[in-house]
């Protein structure tokens, strides 16, 4: 069990690296993809730009052929393609077709321009751009538009060449500002969703992590509780069988205060096996939500003196229990084994967490429609990151150098779930060294 704790962030740190890699790998080629229809959609645009600059010149010899009412022999007939199917013709075609009617009219460059602004928007490219004709040969610019474009940052631009003529000196090259912040912005819904699956991924593992850490320290607290259970269980038992078998076996019989004293202390170890089971009992009643209690009024001030007698006879350290109930008559709604239990098992940590001189103030006031009960010990407190925790099924405060403390963890719990059923609350106040103090607070 240890090694596979051990294993599992390392496993987890694994799961979450490869599912990381994955997406990244995924955007990448989509963003490859991306460029690649942006890059073939532009092409296509210049394409169609260039073969309608060419049917518009053409339109534009027939208009002047016309006007000047020339021979029929000196006509041009050129069978044009439909504008859709312009796709499909191929360079060679294209280019014969620009030596054919260069003969007559040369290409209008800005013509070209607006046509091509044309085919971009159709396509759904709005993006800032500006076109030049070059000599491939060179590279010089021969036209631009715009015209003037000495400032341009060429380096924020990329650029798409197309030849046109038939002797491949002459190309159209369109410039696209940025075009990559275009490919991530119509990346923008899967990289939103692939972001948002990554996030889930890991906080899933995180949680799923946290979650076996939880497991695992239940699982150690409740190797714990056994062994402690066993422990509390099996000394109460030992004892009131020793204790009886000196009455039986030794004559014990016949000397009344020895027979009184081990009686008493079967009575005792008898007494505190029933509270343990009646905890543990408690608990799994309380697991199953049908917790039932017996309310009656309770004299506060009765119940704390009985209890004091009660613990200052049982004591194996110096105890000094002080009661102060005000009003002294005052009483609470409540289940009486159950409210003893809880006074009680605050009376006994104080007790068991305190050194050889142990001092308790059992106090309960009325004061705004309200009922403080109050268990205050000189013991050796609670660490402030403990408090937090007390309350907790089967936590267990360290108790430093003190090692004779038994118990198992249900105590607090037990005290918090049987005052919450009653409709109350329990609050702690501790400074390590100084003591603890238990407030018990009803709604009178």
């Amino acid at each position: 069990m240890k090694f596979r704790i051990k294993i599992l962030p390392f496993l987890i740190l694994i799961s979450l690296v490869s599912v990381f890699g994955y997406q990244i790998y995924s955007g990448f080629n989509f963003y490859k993809e991306q460029e690649a229809r942006l890059e073939q959609d532009v092409m296509i645009a210049m394409k169609n730009a260039d073969f309608r600059e060419i049917y518009w010149r053409i339109d534009l010899i027939r208009l002047e052929a016309a006007v000047n009412r020339k021979s029929s022999s000196s006509e041009i007939k050129i069978d044009i393609p439909r504008l859709e199917d312009a796709i499909d013709i191929q360079n060679y075609f294209l280019k014969d077709l620009h030596q054919s009617v260069r003969q007559l009219k040369k290409p209008d460059f800005k013509v070209y321009c607006n046509l091509l602004q044309t085919e971009l928007i159709d396509k759904g490219i709005m993006l800032e751009t500006f076109t030049e004709l070059i000599d491939i040969r060179d590279g010089r610019t021969i036209e631009s538009v715009p015209s003037d474009i000495s400032g341009v940052e060429r380096s924020h631009y990329k650029q798409y060449t197309f030849p046109f003529d038939v002797d491949g000196i002459y190309a159209y090259r369109l410039n696209i500002k940025q075009p990559e912040l275009f490919i991530l912005k119509k990346m923008s819904g899967i990289l939103t969703a692939s972001f948002c699956l990554v996030i889930l991924v890991v906080l899933s593992y995180v949680y799923l992590y946290k979650t076996i850490l939880r497991q695992k320290t239940l699982d150690e607290i409740k190797s714990d509780f056994v062994n402690n259970m066993t422990h509390e269980l099996k000394t109460p038992v030992s004892v009131a069988y020793a204790a009886n078998d000196a009455l039986l076996n030794y004559g014990m019989m016949n000397e009344p205060e020895k027979r009184v004293q081990y009686l008493q202390i079967m009575k005792q170890q008898l007494s505190h096996l029933t509270s343990l089971i009646e905890q543990i009992l408690t608990m799994s009643v309380e697991e199953r939500k049908n917790l039932k209690l017996n309310s009656e009024k309770i004299n506060l001030s009765g119940l704390f003196e009985s209890l004091k007698e009660q613990y200052l006879l049982s004591a194996t350290k110096n105890v000094r229990i002080e009661v102060d109930v005000v009003p002294f008559d005052l009483t609470i709604e409540s289940d009486l084994i159950h409210f003893r239990n809880v006074i009680g098992n605050l009376i006994e940590n104080s007790i068991k967490y305190s050194g050889e001189n142990v001092s308790i103030d059992l106090s309960a006031k009325i004061s705004d429609g309200k009922i403080s009960i109050s268990v205050k010990d000189n013991g050796i407190g609670i660490p402030s990151h403990a408090l937090s925790r007390i309350f907790d099924r089967f936590y267990r405060v360290s108790t430093g150098n003190i090692h004779d403390v038994k118990g198992y963890g249900l105590g607090l719990y037990y005290v918090k779930t049987i005052v919450g059923k009653m409709g109350g609350k329990i609050t702690v106040k501790s400074t390590e060294g100084k003591g603890t103090e238990f407030i018990i607070t009803y709604e009178n």
